[in-house]
């Protein structure tokens, strides 16, 4: 259906950490318009989208909600977070392999 809203999930087990960036999910199949990412680990984490670039740090046991907030103009453009394709990708800041898991939620 045009213009609905559609959902992607991404997930990662967070015993696999080991001081590399890790892919959260496959990249995404479309633009997002708000990202919420939560960290049920128990190690602080890092996002990135580039496999290098910090963008976004997340304490454990915390989430991080991300809206692009659409404005009109002449052109009629609209605003997103992510582009499609992009692969969000995580770290932990300090320490090894944790438990829990970096789950995304992302809206299209």
């Amino acid at each position: 259906m045009a213009g609905s809203l559609r959902f992607e999930l991404k997930e990662f087990d967070a015993t696999g950490l080991d001081g590399t960036y890790k892919n959260l999910g496959s990249a995404l199949s479309a633009p997002a318009r708000e990202v919420e990412i939560f960290n049920t680990s128990d190690v602080e984490v890092y996002v990135s989208t580039d496999g290098a670039t910090n963008i976004m740090r997340i304490p454990a046991t915390d989430k991080i909600k991300v809206v692009a907030y659409q404005k009109h103009n002449a052109l009629n453009e609209a605003r997103f977070v992510f582009d499609s394709g992009t692969q969000l990708t995580v770290t932990q800041v300090t320490g090894a392999g944790a438990s829990g898991d970096i789950i995304a939620h992302i809206y299209t």
